[in-house]
């Protein structure tokens, strides 16, 4: 029975997962073309390299985008091998959570967090991405893998591998792989009275392995001379450390590194507008830039209309689970190994509640890591819970006001989209009335209570009405493809019938932003015929415009302004030289909303326009013609 149930769940996961894989395309451009760069040679590999002649970097570090290249290398480069591998950490979460979980409370909690991991929505999205935070999810599963049996049995070589494990998922996404460290150090300290002095001196050794697997690659790229390799794209001070630390770690949480990455890009005269969440430090926006995504910071933002249909949809069942957790610390009561997965667990969630309430500046996906922890505590917590109810006293009622709370905060959710509210409100309100009438009569019905059979269909029917809400939102991936593939996420928006919905108009395709809705291939030809020894086909101002060439043609693009444009990476002087030198013939530069303002000046004072008829569609020049306030992009030919 248990190897049906979890079989059942992996197969449905797998389904979600991999079904229609390819209709995304290459999904995010710029990690794709990342990837394709990469595949070129090992030097561009190793420093993962965007662009093909290695002269900037992607913006994470390099183990994620080493398994898509892997997988580029055995299946072709396609958009569903790159997806390939987030789809099967995906699946293997699935089933870590269950063994994870079933260890130690069975298998009835254990199912139940693998099936609600398997249909929490963000995840299903993020497993049909490029993006790399499933993998990142999957890599810390198996450190909590490995940590809960060394806590166990104070086991220093277990501790270490879980320790170096958290190293590795450094290297996929930095310091967002930290943020469940306080579960490894607070639960290995307290989860046994006494060796107290043993186990700091395993947790100070199981550190230093974590800063040996963590920090090698970062230290080699920062040694190597800046001339030998590319420079270390958003970056402030071309350092991996500072990626690490700054735009990767805490420029999220105060915002001031939070960037949009694009689309399939199409090149039109229509040109760049502003980009509505790229802000400056201190900028009088900075709190509402990212009020599109994820809304306004604050303790109800993960049940807001933007970020709790993701997530939102049992916390409350997990902060069950939290508050039987401080209950049992504030009773001393002697952690048993159950206990310690409690308080391991709450430790892990903990900390996720706090950022994504607070933080400035996050992508939706990056939730996917908080959504172990919300997995783990609901089938935990609905199995503590669940027992209850045939006990005498009050706490068997614990469990249809859990219930009937969580059921209120997904009606919630559910009333902020006009799309779906009218027909499945009714369905999630119908259930979580008849599961909570069927649970207070089992309560009531002392006969009924004894009867186990009773007892177990009404539970089973608890949790299915809870998972309802979810399992509409998961699908939605799968029926209707990602509305904005560097943006994956799930729910009633993702339908292309819905018009003039909150999210998706608000978050813009970048590519069509800075380079319109049109073909760029006439620009390719041009590009390509105008060549002649040039080290670059043509430099431009951001990544945007960067990725859709080098997937198309897979020749060196200079990207002199990096991921949005606005960073000083080459000077008007440096530019000068590399045209000089015959590296550099074609620049592209936009004529407002500019980031190099300096490069700008130097191209229209030293180079030649190019005429729009030569590298622009008739469509293309009818549509600048008939709205003149279009932001144009203009191409330039330079000469020494």
């Amino acid at each position: 029975m248990a190897r049906v149930g979890i079989l059942g769940i992996l197969l449905l996961s797998a389904i979600l997962n991999f079904s229609y894989l390819a209709q995304d395309g290459l999904a995010n451009l710029y990690y794709a073309a990342g990837v394709k760069s990469m595949m070129m040679n090992w030097h561009n590999f190793f420093f993962v390299s965007f662009d093909p002649s290695g002269f900037i970097t992607i913006d994470k570090p390099p183990l994620g985008f080493w398994l898509q290249a892997l997988s580029a290398k055995i299946f072709g480069f396609k958009g569903w091998s790159l997806i390939l591998p987030q789809a099967l950490g995906g699946v293997v979460s699935v089933y870590l959570i269950y063994i994870l979980v079933k260890r130690y409370y069975g298998l009835g909690a254990g199912l139940i967090s693998a099936l609600t991991l398997a249909l929490t929505p963000i995840f299903v999205a993020a497993s049909r991405n490029n993006t790399i935070d499933g993998l990142l999810a999957m890599t810390l599963l198996f450190a909590a893998f490995m940590f809960l049996t060394a806590t166990s049995e104070v086991n220093l070589k277990k501790l270490l591998v879980a320790f170096f494990l958290m190293g590795v998922g450094f290297n996929i996404k930095s310091l967002e792989a930290f943020t469940v460290l306080p579960s490894f150090y607070l639960t290995y300290l307290f989860a046994h009275q006494g060796m107290y002095k043993r186990k700091l001196i395993h947790l100070i050794a199981g550190t230093v392995v974590l800063i040996i697997s963590a920090l090698p690659w970062f230290i080699v790229v920062d040694s190597i001379s800046p001339e030998q390799r590319p420079y270390v794209g958003s970056s402030d001070n071309n350092s991996e450390f500072q990626l690490a630390t700054g735009y990767n770690g805490l420029g999220h949480f105060l915002g001031h590194g939070e960037k949009i990455p694009g689309q399939r890009g199409q090149i039109t005269n229509s040109g760049p507008v502003p980009a509505p969440n790229v802000i400056t430090p201190g900028s009088s926006k900075q709190l509402g830039a990212q009020l599109g995504e994820t809304g306004k910071p604050g303790p109800f933002r993960l049940l807001n209309r933007q970020v709790g249909g993701q997530i939102g949809w049992m916390l409350p069942m997990t902060l069950v689970g939290i508050v039987i957790a401080i209950n049992q610390i504030r009773r001393r009561i002697q952690f048993e190994e159950g206990n310690m997965a409690l308080l391991f667990w709450s430790c892990w969630l903990v900390p996720q509640l706090v950022f994504f309430s607070l933080a400035q500046g996050f992508h939706r996906y990056y939730l996917v890591v908080m959504a172990p922890g919300v997995a783990a505590l609901v089938g935990i917590s609905y199995r503590i819970i669940a027992n209850w109810v045939t006990n005498q006293g009050k706490k068997r009622y614990v469990l249809p006001f859990a219930i009937l709370l969580t059921f209120g905060i997904q009606l919630w959710i559910i009333s902020q989209y006009d799309e779906w509210r009218y027909w499945i409100l009714p369905v999630v309100a119908g259930s979580g009335i008849i599961v909570f009438s069927m649970l207070i009569w089992l309560i009531k019905n002392t006969r009924a209570g004894e009867n186990k059979s009773y007892t177990q269909v009404i539970l089973i029917m608890g949790i299915v009405g809870l998972l309802i809400a979810p399992f509409a939102w998961s699908i939605t991936p799968v029926l209707y493809g990602a509305g904005n593939p560097s943006f994956p996420y799930a729910g009633p928006d993702l339908n292309p019938k819905i018009k003039n919905s909150n999210i998706q108009g608000w978050m813009p395709n970048l590519a069509t932003m800075f380079m319109g809705d049109q073909t760029i291939s006439k620009l390719e030809n041009f590009l390509v015929t105008h060549k002649n020894g040039e080290k670059y086909l043509v430099a431009v101002p951001n990544a945007h415009i960067a990725a859709p060439l080098i997937l198309d043609i897979g020749q060196p693009i200079m990207t002199y302004g990096g991921f949005m444009g606005s960073e000083k990476i080459v000077s008007v002087d440096e530019l000068e030289e590399l045209v000089a030198s015959r590296q550099v013939r074609y620049i592209m530069i936009g004529s407002q909303y500019s980031r190099q303002p300096q490069i700008d000046d130097w191209v229209n004072s030293h180079g030649r326009l190019v005429p729009d008829a030569e590298w622009q569609t008739p469509e293309q020049l009818d549509k600048s013609a008939s709205d003149p306030k279009n932001v144009v992009m203009k191409l330039y030919e330079c000469h020494s």
